[in-house]
């Protein structure tokens, strides 16, 4: 059925992932999918970058705790996986809010995925989900609902 899933997640909070994960795990637990847990670090363009008159061109993040968090946050999930018997490996991919999709879609191009897991912060007050899904991938994709106190 699904060999190779890749979940992409909001770092923080983890409360908000809960669904995301949670069906993730489980489907790989049934499957014995290679799960790809991927965060998708919100990073800004800064002037010298668009004019291109420095070495250091490209998108940057905000600030080292930042990443640290963020590389925590994902580590944890990816020794959760593991801990449940599922092969998981975890990214840290750095674009701003408006490539966020064309990221997602390029890791899950790139891991050659059978389905690919959004977590509920990727289309509530997103465009992130409604991108992915026009582009029409090859590959199934799961909306996790968000956690119960927020549904109404």
């Amino acid at each position: 059925m699904y060999e190779r899933i890749l979940v992409a997640i909001d770092a923080h909070p983890t409360e908000e992932n809960a669904s995301a994960i949670r069906r993730t795990e489980q489907i790989g637990t049934l499957t014995g999918a290679t799960v790809h847990v991927l965060h998708v670090a919100r990073g800004h363009i800064v002037p010298e970058d668009i004019t291109g008159a420095s070495a250091r061109l490209g998108v940057w993040s905000a600030d080292d705790d930042a990443e640290d968090a963020d590389r925590a946050a994902v580590q944890q999930l990816v020794d959760r996986l593991s801990a449940a018997g599922i092969d998981a490996h975890g990214e840290i991919v750095v674009a701003t809010e408006h490539d966020a999709a064309d990221v997602i879609l390029q890791r899950a191009e790139e891991l050659d995925v059978d389905l690919l897991v959004l977590g509920h912060q990727h289309h509530r007050g997103s465009r992130t989900a409604e991108r992915v899904i026009h582009r029409h991938p090859p590959y199934s994709i799961l909306l996790a609902r968000p956690p119960q106190e927020e549904r109404r």
